[in-house]
Parts: structure tokens; C-alpha cells; sequence
């Protein structure tokens, strides 16, 4: 009988890989294979540049994703064989909704890397490189940023990670005027460090190219339900899951909704990666939902 618990697992995204993320981890087989798979794959030195550094080959558009990808998906898979249960509920953030489809069996590691490098190559061809990306807005309401937004009808509002907390996608002239213009005004604000417009409309002519190049993945059904991070509304089957994962990166992250929809299926959550990007996202939305990092491994949590 397959065990579960009460709680939901989040993965993070992208800007969590960080040099010294590995400590501690090193010494644990199953997370040191599963970065093993990831970098035969394309022959990076992960595992190295995770330790080690230099940060700017960690931090590469092309690298920085696999390690994100391959971090989370080591250490949930450790955890599970710690003894872990499986979580009422699973999602993830941008990038990390791949981790949690793979944490959830729904498709193999190399298919969430394959969604990676399809993205990747389809942006380049499309927009080049160094010329679209992503602005964060910190301290703004959501009424000043769209109200800011209507003198730069080339940029998209992507990302609604709370009450206050925004991220922009478009052409990198159109951002970096609207941080010139706008930035002052917020707590903080900057670019991010990808270099396409995601999870806007600038996206959404790439989806059929992005459908037709991993038409060979046949997804199977999830260990456990996951959460679209679009609108918080739950994703049963393998299929479903697959799909969020083919549109998700023209479709906007709206943290919102998947807080409301975490609360309605578990009491607390656990962040499966490095940093606390979810858990200061989730803390700064609402102070009373629990978040707890895994990135400990030497003190496992109480699951039940």
C-alpha cells in the first residue's frame, strides 16, 4: 500500500542554483546519480561547478536549468528512499513544475531536460540571444505595474507571485525602460537571469514546434496529483500533466491561486531544492501556511 501524507512538496525554479547548492549532498548515492544522468546527457560538469564554481558556468542559460532540474529531483528521490512519504500534492515554480513532473513519474529525467533544450533552441532561433528576457518588480502593486504597462505594449506581465511581487517578459529594450522609468518606485527591481520572454504571449507561437518535438514522451500517470502553477487547479492524470508542462512556459505562474489550492489539500509544505524561493514567495503571500526547506539532508523532517 503506497503511504501519503498530508503535506505538498514544491519545487523550485530557475535563480536557485548557487555555488556550495551541493554541500552535504555529495556523499549521497542516489542524488549523486541521478546529477550523473544529467550530466552524461550533455557532458556538464555539474556536480563540479555546483561545489566549486566558477558561478558563471553554473549560472549559463544553457547549464543553470539542469541543475536546478537535477538538484531537486536528487533530493527528492533521496528523501523517498529515507523514507519520505508520498505528498498529498506537488507542484512547482516556472521550471520547477518540470522537477515535480519528474518526481511524480509521470516522464523520465531526460524529458524534462528535452523540454529544456527544445525551449531553449526554439527561443534562439526565434528571438536570438541577449535580446528578450524578464524583469522582477518588488513593492508594487499589481494596478501600478499593469497601469505602467500600457506605455510598453510590447511587454507582458508573466509572473504573479503575490500581492506585490510581479515579473515582466518581453524584448530587453522594452524592460530596461520600464525599469528606468519604474524602478525607483519599487523595493527592488531587476532583470532576471534568463534570456527569454516566458511564460507570456511572446511565447505562445513556439507551443506547436514545442508539442511536435516531444510527441515521442508518452506520459504515465502521476505517483500524485500535481498542481497546475498557473491557476492552482489539480492535474490528476498523466496526461493533464503533460500538457501543463508543453503550454506551461507561455502560460503566466499566478502564486496566488496555488497557495489558496495548496491550503485545501495540505496543512504544510516542503521546498524540494536549494534556497528558500518558494518558501519566501509563500511566506510573503501568506505567514501562516508553513514551508519547510529539504535542503538539509543530515535532519529529515517529521512527515506524519
Amino acid at each position: 500500500m503506497t503511504v501519503t501524507c498530508p503535506f505538498a512538496l514544491l519545487f523550485p525554479g530557475q535563480g536557485t542554483e548557487t555555488v556550495g547548492m551541493a554541500s552535504g549532498w555529495e556523499t549521497s548515492s542516489i542524488w549523486a546519480e541521478t546529477l550523473r544522468s544529467a550530466e552524461e546527457r550533455r557532458q556538464y560538469d555539474l556536480r563540479r561547478w555546483m561545489s566549486e564554481g566558477p558561478s558563471e558556468l553554473l549560472k549559463a542559460p544553457r547549464h543553470a536549468p539542469y541543475a536546478v532540474v537535477a538538484h531537486s529531483v536528487g533530493i527528492y528521490r533521496a528523501h523517498r528512499a529515507n523514507g519520505m512519504p508520498l505528498p498529498a500534492v506537488a507542484t512547482g515554480h516556472s521550471l520547477g513544475y518540470y522537477s515535480a513532473l519528474v518526481a511524480a513519474g509521470v516522464v523520465p529525467l531526460e524529458a524534462a531536460f528535452d523540454i529544456i533544450d527544445t525551449v531553449e533552441d526554439l527561443c534562439e532561433a526565434r528571438f536570438g540571444v541577449g535580446t528578450h528576457g524578464m524583469a522582477f518588480f518588488i513593492g508594487l502593486s499589481e494596478g501600478e505595474l499593469r497601469g505602467a504597462l500600457l506605455a510598453f505594449p510590447e511587454l507582458v506581465l508573466s509572473n504573479l507571485n503575490g500581492k506585490a511581487q510581479f515579473t515582466v517578459s518581453g524584448p530587453r529594450t522594452g524592460l530596461d525602460k520600464l525599469l528606468a522609468s519604474l524602478g525607483p518606485q519599487a523595493l527592488k527591481a531587476g532583470l532576471l537571469p534568463v534570456q527569454h520572454p516566458l511564460h507570456g504571449l511572446h511565447m505562445a507561437p513556439l507551443v506547436p514546434a514545442v508539442v511536435r518535438r516531444l510527441s515521442h514522451w508518452k506520459p504515465r500517470e502521476p505517483d500524485f496529483p500535481l498542481l497546475s502553477h498557473t491557476d492552482g487547479r489539480v492535474l490528476a492524470t498523466g496526461a493533464e500533466t503533460w500538457d501543463e508542462a508543453l503550454v506551461s512556459v507561455a502560460l503566466p505562474v499566478c502564486w496566488l491561486p496555488v497557495l489558496q489550492a495548496l491550503k485545501r489539500h495540505s496543512g504544510r509544505a516542503f521546498e524540494c531544492g536549494h534556497g528558500q524561493q518558494l518558501t519566501n514567495l509563500t511566506r510573503w503571500a501568506d505567514r501562516d501556511y508553513a514551508v519547510v526547506s529539504l535542503q538539509d539532508p543530515t535532519g529529515p523532517p517529521t512527515w506524519a
